[in-house]
């Protein structure tokens, strides 16, 4: 079975056109063969292409003229929003999920070691009873650091950036 279309829509500038759909039928299965085809004028392509090595070349090279301690001020604040903030948020998200793991871990092992204390006379585990309690509690403790770390860096973040970008302000003023 074998279907035939051909469909047309405009748009501003390109124009699409479906040329043909067709469904073929293999035992149960449907085989779905699209053929699309694109019209675009070539001057949109070109012009497309030219707006686009603008833009990298511009993004790419400081502005001519441009003191070499701005540049390196600009650079700064390119460098920590896009490297230094990500990293350290990365690496405070993964101290914590390991702190979270190490919590977890010796609370479960804190529990299996709560089973033998129960003797009549004394614990076997009464020196590895009272580590995990301790360990416990720097974990926590480390836990509870890094997630107030976490947060300051968060909260701090713009009052930051906004520095850096003020202290740029300063030293255009500066070398006017």
């Amino acid at each position: 079975m074998e279907l035939g279309l051909t469909q047309e829509v405009e748009l501003s500038a390109p124009v699409i056109r479906l040329e043909r759909i067709t469904l073929m039928f293999f035992s149960g299965s449907i085989a779905v063969n699209y053929r699309l085809l694109v019209r675009i004028p070539a001057t949109f392509i070109v012009v497309l292409k030219m707006l686009f090595v603008v833009c990298v070349v511009a993004q790419a090279q400081p502005p001519q003229g441009v003191a070499p301690e701005i540049e390196a001020a600009q650079l700064r604040i390119k460098l920590y929003e896009g490297q230094e903030y990500p990293l350290q948020r990365r690496l405070l998200d993964s101290k914590i999920k390991v702190a979270n793991a190490r919590v977890d871990s010796l609370e479960r092992q804190l529990a299996e070691y709560e089973q033998f204390t129960k003797f009549k006379h004394s614990g076997p585990l009464f020196g590895q009873l009272e580590f995990v309690k301790v360990a416990q509690v720097e974990a926590k403790e480390e836990l509870k650091n890094l997630t107030e770390e976490k947060n300051l860096l968060q909260r701090f973040h713009a009052d930051k950036v906004r520095l850096m970008q003020l202290e740029l302000e300063m030293l255009k003023r500066s070398l006017r």
